[in-house]
């Protein structure tokens, strides 16, 4: 299996993980689509449903929504990019654009630009399925938690 085999693998058994075994938490409430990945530009794409249960005061995607669609999308990449160790999230900054609407798709992509010992840092974009337009932007920083070493 080459690595972009082992990256599509990875993904798949995280959308199990996130949808089917995880169905009762956020994860799973988010209902996230695996839009593909590419090991050669260290990316990975989800999709998010805009959901009811999802809007804001103005029927509108809450903001806590887009924070929690990056971070499923970068600790995907992230736990990918650490192989066997425990990935934390260290920071996680976004900056909002335009709003979601109801019924739209928020597509999610992230991609790790450094990948040291300890830290992999990593950027992201929100674009809307309906109209293409960019709608976030975040950057994260996860830390690289060898297990067998040290506790969570």
């Amino acid at each position: 299996m080459d690595d972009q085999q082992r990256m599509e693998a990875y993904l798949a058994r995280t959308m199990i993980e996130n949808n089917e075994n995880q169905k009762d938490t956020v994860n799973g409430k988010m209902q996230s689509v695996n839009l593909g990945c590419s090991y050669e530009d260290r990316s990975i794409t989800l999709g998010f449903p805009v959901l009811d249960w999802q809007a804001n005061r103005r029927g509108m995607l809450h903001g806590g929504v887009f924070c929690i669609a990056f971070d499923m999308t970068l600790a995907a990449l992230a736990r990918f990019c650490a192989g066997e160790s425990y990935a934390p999230t260290i920071s996680l900054d976004v900056k909002y654009i335009r709003p979601v609407q109801l019924g739209d798709t928020m597509v999610v992509t992230a991609k790790a630009l450094g990948l040291g010992k300890r830290i992999i840092q990593m950027t992201c974009e929100a674009r809307s399925q309906n109209t293409g337009k960019l709608v976030a932007t975040g950057a994260s920083v996860y830390m690289s938690v060898d297990t067998t070493k040290e506790e969570r």
